[in-house]
């Protein structure tokens, strides 16, 4: 990767540079058909580090989520998981072992209820523990709260969005991955998902997070990713990409 910072030794989660990531990629690369989408990627997420995924439209985003999730196959390279080889897993086995997505689309089911979506995707992490009981996801959310009755399809967009990120909380993660975290959304019910998002992060979780709003993104990762027809092009502290308009520009349209 070009323009990289190496000095990641500290962050406001309070993640530690040279810790065993929690999910890692070496030299991915995936497409669809005949064609190569993902160009040789090499990614590392560590505990407590939230990590912002960013590029234009089309550079692979999605792709390397899918191909992380394994829900698209890998063609080389490797996912690993605490260090463990998971490339051939399959998506399930990996969210055992504390991946959770709240994919593009939300993929609420609609013909439940806010409670039944919540309790449907409830589970103990690997300790026993549960870090993020219901009351406390409907305590973060006081909006799922009210409609705790109403079925998924009748809520308005941003309550879906706020259904999805609390039915990942509630498979007890370590990392979380945020796909198009608020497009979409009326720019209160971004705010809201903002402010959830920062506190996800201030307990410890981490986070992959994808989303257009470039400078929201900045505010609360620790690193950035640019990713340019699927090759990681850039990497570092939010501040250094604030600092280079240009580079901003250039890659990212803003």
């Amino acid at each position: 990767m070009s323009l990289a910072d190496p000095d990641l030794r500290a962050s406001p989660s309070g993640h530690r540079a040279g810790a065993a990531p929690i999910l890692e990629a070496r030299g991915l690369q995936a497409g669809y058909g005949e064609g190569l989408v993902l160009r040789g990627i090499d990614l590392a997420v560590r505990p407590g580090e939230a990590i912002g995924l960013m590029g234009r439209n089309g550079m692979g985003k999605t792709t390397l989520i899918r191909t992380l999730l394994g829900q698209l196959a890998a063609r080389a390279g490797q996912v690993l998981v605490d260090g463990q080889d998971v490339t051939r897993s399959p998506t399930f086995r990996r969210a055992q072992r504390g991946i959770a997505v709240v994919p593009e689309g939300r993929g609420v089911f609609g013909s439940l209820t806010v409670i039944e979506n919540l309790k449907l995707a409830a589970r103990p992490a690997a300790d026993g523990t549960t870090p993020w009981p219901l009351d406390r996801v409907l305590a973060i959310f006081p909006r799922l709260a009210q409609r705790a009755g109403n079925r998924g399809d009748q809520l308005s967009g941003g309550e879906q969005q706020m259904l999805a990120i609390g039915r990942a909380l509630m498979t007890s993660p370590r990392l979380i991955i945020l796909d198009e975290a608020t497009e979409g959304l009326a720019p209160l019910v971004r705010d809201e998902i903002w402010r959830t998002i920062r506190t996800v992060r201030e307990a410890g979780l981490a986070c992959i997070v994808v989303d257009k709003t470039v400078g929201a993104v900045l505010s609360v990762v620790d690193r950035a990713e640019i990713l340019v027809k699927g090759s990681l092009v850039w990497s570092g502290k939010p501040e250094a990409l604030r600092a280079d308009p240009e580079l901003m520009h250039r890659h990212l349209g803003v």
